[in-house]
């Protein structure tokens, strides 16, 4: 049995990590700045503010765990355009300050990265030797994040891993994001709450995967799984469009007749393509848990009955 600290478990990844972690009968404490509806009974969880300068002054309040998985962090390429500095502290500073902190106690760290950090890599689909090139306020922080994390593995000893996550979706990913904006938006279209969905550019590609799959990999790496940089993606490329219309022929509605486009949710620098090969990670053991058709269908079908029953969540 593992006593393993999980930093973000209210998050989509997080949540579904604690669920996991409960059930194999590990200690679970979870962090978080505040309470969350929908976490197992049984973990400890703090609520704590957690930043840079006060990590060391938390950890020693925690006492010794066996594993660190970070999953906390600013999230949305958009923001961070908006508050670059707010960004860089919370996915560059926290993360290089518990990569350190990690790797001073002997304790094995696992980082959530993102695929942002390659920007817009020449390679059609990415992998762990591609070029660190990000584009945006958001790559750049979690790249500087990434990189500490490395370097504390490669120069340090420390068995610190960073697992670098596409886009990960489920019913609990929140709704301002683009899956679930879809999603949410038709199944109000089909309930005739609305007329349509406005969308930005449907044309970027990107690689969709089930969030628990992701929980599953950091599960794998806070258990004792060999540390080192794994992409953890589908290895299949869609497009927003492609949400768009899987989920209008899944609700039986017309594409023409209820999407559309607004150039004003057009994203500035957004990458056109980011695909992953996990061929390394697939090695021990790892694949994703569902198909792409799949994760539209749980994800429309989840909002369809919230809505219907009013919830705004």
């Amino acid at each position: 049995m593992a006593r393993v600290l999980v930093i973000g478990v209210g998050g989509q990844v997080g949540s579904f990590l604690a669920e996991r972690l409960v059930a194999g009968r590990h200690v679970t404490i979870g962090v978080e700045t505040a309470p969350r509806p929908g976490l197992p009974d049984g973990i400890e969880l703090r609520r704590h503010a957690l930043d840079a300068d006060n990590v060391t002054a938390f950890l020693d309040s925690v006492g010794a765990v066996d594993a660190i998985v970070h999953l906390a962090g600013k999230a949305s390429v958009a923001e961070s355009w908006r508050a670059p500095m707010e960004a860089f502290d919370v996915n560059a500073r926290l993360t290089t300050a518990l990569a350190y902190a990690a790797a001073a106690r002997g304790v094995p760290f696992v980082n959530a990265s993102t695929a942002e950090i390659f920007g817009d890599a020449t390679e059609p689909t990415q992998n762990e030797s591609t070029a660190i090139a990000p584009i945006s306020p958001y790559g750049v922080a979690k790249a500087a994040g990434h990189l500490t994390v490395r370097m504390t593995r490669e120069q340090m000893g420390a068995r610190a891993t960073n697992l670098i996550f596409y886009l990960g979706e489920s019913a609990r990913r929140a709704p301002h994001f683009v899956f679930r904006k879809i999603t949410r938006g038709l199944a109000r279209v089909k309930l005739g709450l609305d007329d349509s969905v406005a969308l930005g550019n449907t044309s970027v590609i990107r690689d969709f995967c089930y969030a628990d799959d992701f929980a599953r990999a950091a599960e794998m790496f806070a258990l004792g799984a060999p540390p080192g940089d794994y992409i953890c993606a589908s290895g299949e490329a869609h497009s927003v469009a492609d949400i768009a219309t899987t989920c209008c022929e899944l609700l039986g509605l017309d594409p023409a007749a209820v999407l559309r486009t607004d150039p004003s949710l057009f994203r500035r620098a957004d990458i056109p393509r980011l695909v992953g090969d996990a061929t390394k990670l697939r090695a021990l053991g790892w694949a994703p848990s569902m198909t792409f058709r799949e994760l539209v269908r749980n994800i429309a079908e989840h909002d369809l009955e919230h809505v219907r029953q009013g919830d705004s969540g």
